[in-house]
């Protein structure tokens, strides 16, 4: 009679990678199931993640966390899909700076740095006309004329862009200590005296698909902060 081989016990690489599909719901293979076909719902879903790594966990919820949000004002469908990241020093983030459009800079409390959240002009608009047409039965772009990116538009989402922000910054294991002091609406990337030039910054940059608002978002903060 053969010897039976026992059960190969489970490496500690094996349970840990159990414990992560557990946790965040990923799938073998780096893989994710395929979206749903219903109306409205399932083009919103997609996820997808290159490894198993903290910075692709982070982008996963954050995916999660922003369609949730813009469910409730984007009409019919809509993909996010994550693009690949940059890091770059504070005193470097203009050679990133995607022109006149619209930015959030959030000052924290007891912190030197600051967060920024930046909307394209076809997206910062497009929210804006979403907003400003809530209560219409036809959607009209009524900000398409303009000629370059305007302030006017934070008039419409300056408090969406915040609340935005804030459940964002939930997602931090460590939120609690993170308390914004000050938020800008600005139109062009600036930089405030006091935030350490040389510290490393990552920049998330998201595309948005939407029949009637598509564009780049940027999520952009502290390169240490992946660490919490």
């Amino acid at each position: 009679m053969q010897n039976q081989i026992p059960n190969k016990e489970p490496s500690p690489e094996e349970i840990y990678q159990e414990m992560i599909r557990d946790t965040f719901g990923l799938f073998d293979n780096n893989k994710y199931p395929e979206a749903e076909s219903s109306p409205g719902v399932g083009f919103s879903k997609q996820i997808s993640s290159d490894s198993y790594s903290k910075n692709n966990f982070l982008v996963q919820r954050l995916v999660n966390t922003i369609t949730a949000q813009l469910k409730g004002i984007l009409p019919g469908a809509f993909r996010i899909t994550p693009k690949p990241e940059q890091c770059l020093s504070y005193a470097n983030l203009h050679s990133w700076s995607p022109g006149r459009s619209y930015f959030s800079l959030f000052e924290m409390t007891h912190s030197k740095s600051v967060w920024i959240l930046h909307f394209s002009r076809s997206v910062g608009e497009g929210l804006a006309s979403l907003s400003h047409n809530r209560n219409s039965r036809k959607y009209l772009n009524i900000y398409n004329d303009l000629r370059e990116a305007d302030s006017v538009i934070y008039l419409e989402i300056g408090e969406m862009l915040r609340k935005f922000f804030i459940s964002l910054l939930e997602l931090w294991p460590a939120s609690d200590k993170l308390k914004v002091v000050r938020c800008r609406h600005i139109l062009q990337l600036g930089f405030l005296s006091g935030i350490a030039q040389d510290e490393e910054y990552v920049v998330l940059p998201f595309y948005l698909d939407n029949k009637e608002c598509s564009g780049d978002f940027h999520l952009v903060f502290p390169q240490r902060y992946l660490l919490i």
